[in-house]
């Protein structure tokens, strides 16, 4: 049978490839390469990273926490393909963008993801109360989330590409895939693992947390049709989501500073560290978030790429894959002693921190003309640190304590 230690290196191996995809959009800024459509290509790296990295990974830490390192025949099966859907899109996309073949498999692959949440959904009844309800809010945000592909053949025929609608379908599908689906399912599996490892938390808190993420979840869509300028209830209804999530992460200090004595002495030193920068991260998301109701902000956000470009990287390169990282690494599918493991993960910061001080002070500081040649060498590292943390190495000398 699939193991889940085979997902999760299956999704490395997606991560890998997101990354070279990421790193040649840097190179055409500088050293246009003929035959090769940037937009095309922006469309692959989007798609390997969300489906290819961050959902099989999190498909990996869901069926571990079912049925440990093993799971149902049925299931191996679904996941092959879903591989084939993620393959289909990955030489597709970089070739026609959005046509007839990556549609295809785009399509399948939303197909599919309603057969697991049904079958996830079923097999989640073993779940302890706040990993099943966490979990079950991200199953169904998942679904939802599908909402806007399904509008896209529709608002095109009727409206046309390019208009306000056609991005707030794009902008709902994502806002629902990664503030919804993806981030409730890692509160899920933080849970599963204080649980795990015998840490008692704050269950009121908890559920305060969740039942306020969950509004800010609903409501924050609002926060995405800012860049429309519309009228000020949707400024409300957005700053009353920003207020909502703001209020929640209080309940979740509170439950981490709690459970953090007994939480860092369980697991290794690494993933400890990784942790902290992860919750680190996590706040500065929910603070952008809040801010980004203000009518001037949105306008800011809206006008200067390279700060969505920050804030999408924040989210998925500081705070989501480190989290699987330190995750995986404590429930032992992912040791991380080994030096090159730590080499990987330290360039992997470094390239992160780097990129994003980069696009957030561009205009601020005299970058200038080596701008795009700063992002990519720093761009660089990101890569070799995945390929490093990806590699299975294993020393006689290793601290099993780190």
């Amino acid at each position: 049978m699939l193991q889940a230690n085979t997902i999760w290196r299956v999704a490395l191996g997606f991560f890998i490839i997101s990354a070279v995809f990421g790193l040649l959009l840097r190179l055409l800024f500088f050293q246009p390469i003929t035959g090769l459509n940037y937009q095309y290509l922006l469309h692959t790296h989007s798609h390997i990273i969300l489906l290819g990295w961050i959902f099989n990974a999190l498909m990996a830490g869901v069926h571990f926490m079912l049925f440990q390192n093993k799971v149902k025949k049925k299931f191996s099966i679904l996941f092959l393909f879903f591989q084939l859907a993620v393959l289909g899109m990955m030489f597709t996309f970089p070739f026609q963008g959005y046509a007839t073949l990556s549609i295809i498999f785009s399509t399948l692959h939303i197909i599919l993801s309603y057969l697991w949440v049904v079958w996830v959904w079923r097999e989640s009844k073993r779940l302890p109360d706040l990993v099943r309800k966490s979990l079950r809010a991200g199953l169904v945000y998942l679904a939802i989330s599908t909402i806007g592909p399904f509008s896209l053949g529709p608002i095109i025929a009727l409206i046309g590409p390019g208009s306000d609608e056609y991005f707030m379908a794009i902008y709902f599908y994502l806002h629902f895939l990664y503030n919804g689906a993806f981030f409730f399912i890692l509160f899920g599996l933080f849970f599963w693992l204080l649980f795990k490892l015998n840490v008692s938390i704050n269950v009121i808190a908890i559920q305060r947390f969740l039942w306020l993420m969950n509004i800010g979840c609903v409501l924050g869509i609002m926060l995405s049709a800012l860049w429309m300028t519309p009228p000020t209830v949707i400024y409300i209804i957005g700053g009353i989501a920003g207020i909502a999530q703001l209020v929640g992460l209080g309940y979740l200090v509170k439950m981490l500073k709690e459970v953090w004595p007994t939480f860092k002495l369980k697991i290794g030193n690494t993933a400890k560290v990784v942790f902290c920068l992860v919750f680190l991260g996590f706040i500065l998301k929910i603070l952008l978030q809040a801010i980004s109701a203000v009518p001037s902000v949105a306008t800011l956000g809206y006008e200067v790429r390279n700060y969505v470009i920050a804030y999408l990287h924040l989210v998925f390169l500081g705070i989501i894959s480190p989290f699987l990282f330190a995750w995986f690494n404590s429930v032992e599918l992912f040791p991380m002693r080994s030096v090159i493991r730590k080499l990987g993960l330290i360039l992997f910061w470094i390239g992160f921190v780097f990129t994003e001080v980069i696009l957030v002070f561009q205009n601020q500081w005299a970058i200038g003309a080596n701008y795009y040649q700063l992002l990519f060498g720093f761009s660089v590292l990101l890569l070799v640190g995945i390929m490093l943390l990806a590699i299975r190495v294993h020393f006689s000398l290793e601290d099993r304590t780190n």
